[in-house]
């Protein structure tokens, strides 16, 4: 690579997935609480603790699907999402699979060394396309799926 590639998923696309998660969030927890108060869960904070656990580690993980991956000429691969920055060599990553969806709509999965990372993907792009290439030829180890 000669120069800094960029791919970066449109605000709107992100917008959308967090506003809709929001409103998910909102219209259930109601429903959830009104259960509980009326005995549903037969006064047993052991159920709401496990549904709160289930809305904050939803949150949690969303907060961490990427929205913004760039590969520089040294091979050095930034990953962004709203709860943190990743910074690691192409050489770390071990896969990559594409969206299930045609046209590439929806997420891409990087098979990192410690965990596995998410980058929202509103359709493939040329500069998607460009680093994926890029740490492709950067890694020939590497295992690609729908790709």
């Amino acid at each position: 690579m000669e120069k800094k590639v960029v791919f970066q998923a449109p605000a709107v696309f992100m917008a959308l997935f967090y506003g809709l998660l929001l409103v998910w969030t909102v219209a259930t927890v109601p429903l959830i609480y009104q259960k509980f108060q009326r005995g549903g869960f037969m006064g047993d904070w052991l159920y709401a603790l496990m549904i709160a656990f289930f809305y904050l580690f939803t949150w949690f993980w969303s907060l961490g699907l990427f929205y913004h991956i760039s590969l520089d000429f040294e091979g050095q691969v930034v990953l962004k999402s709203l709860r943190r920055r990743l910074e690691l060599p192409a050489k770390q990553i071990r896969g990559i699979e594409g969206s299930r969806f045609s046209g590439g709509f929806g997420f891409v999965r990087f098979k990192l060394p410690k965990e596995s990372g998410y980058l929202f993907c509103y359709q493939r792009t040329k500069d998607l396309d460009e680093i994926i290439a890029g740490i492709r030829k950067l890694n020939p180890l590497l295992k690609a799926a729908r790709i």
